[in-house]
């Protein structure tokens, strides 16, 4: 097999991008759920604090959720017009959202389950 065939091969034209969305606590399982449902595999979500200039939000608790999650390229504009309408229809569902592409990611099978390809990756 020539080089460059292998090469195509091996890359994939759907590509991945981190969203990252960041709402009030009490709302980070709603939108896990959410984005669940628009094909994305896998969130992580941090807890985390607003800004402020006073020292009121000391508690280590946090205020804030932040969702990592993994969208494919072509559900980046779907995906942020739905979240975009949730934060201005959900009472206290204020928030916001963007997108950061990533270059590469590493063996076959993961990629294949974070693009929402398979289901899980045993």
């Amino acid at each position: 097999m020539a080089k460059n065939e292998k090469q195509n091969r091996l890359t994939s034209t759907r590509k991945l991008s981190l969203l990252i969305t960041i709402v009030r606590k009490s709302k980070a399982d709603f939108f896990v759920d959410l984005l669940q449902e628009h094909h994305s595999n896998m969130q992580m979500v941090l807890i985390g604090n607003g800004t402020t200039k006073s020292a009121l939000f000391s508690d280590e608790v946090g205020t804030k959720a932040i969702i990592l999650s993994l969208v494919t390229e072509e559900n980046i504009p779907r995906t942020l017009k739905m979240l975009e309408e949730k934060f201005h229809e959900l009472r206290d569902g204020k928030g916001v959202a963007w997108t950061v592409p990533l270059d590469s990611v590493m063996g076959v099978t993961f990629f294949n389950f974070l693009s929402n390809n398979r289901s899980s990756i045993i």
